[in-house]
């Protein structure tokens, strides 16, 4: 399967989750890489521009086309528990290391909708070393965005 990445271009093909890591995010932990991807190209780009300073539009973006293999894609979207969150329970699932993708909502999506969705995968896991990047372009926002 091939997942989505957008980053400035000096970023874009690390893959180690050290930005997730330095920064902490939704679903890890500062001190625990994770690399966030997504299911299409248009849910990167929103997933950047929810983040974005408006006034500061994303200049020199990239987008990778990440390969993961088929066999490591849950079915179904990560429903968590009620009593936990999504920061504590993503943390806990890098730490375990079992599974090499998790597959999460959207927040910007509705959980209803699960034709497109975010995919944090996982640096530590053993079989990370068949993650790989297919293809690398330039990516530029519409300026009508902004």
């Amino acid at each position: 399967m091939v997942v989505f990445r957008i980053a400035r271009k000096d970023h874009i093909q690390d893959l180690s989750g050290r930005g997730a890591e330095l920064f902490g995010g939704r679903w890890n932990a500062k001190g625990i890489p994770a690399l966030y991807t997504s299911s299409s190209l248009s849910l990167a780009a929103l997933e950047i521009l929810v983040h974005t300073d408006k006034n500061l539009p994303p200049i020199n973006m990239a987008y990778a086309e990440v390969y993961v293999p088929d066999s490591a894609l849950t079915q179904k979207i990560l429903r968590i528990p009620d009593d936990t969150t999504e920061l504590d329970y993503g943390s806990a699932w890098l730490k375990e290391k079992q599974d090499l993708m998790l597959k999460v909502p959207s927040a910007i999506l509705p959980y209803e909708y699960d034709h497109e969705f975010n995919l944090i995968l996982n640096p530590q896991h053993n079989e990370y070393k068949k993650v790989f990047i297919a293809n690398v372009h330039d990516f530029s926002f519409d300026r009508r965005l902004y």
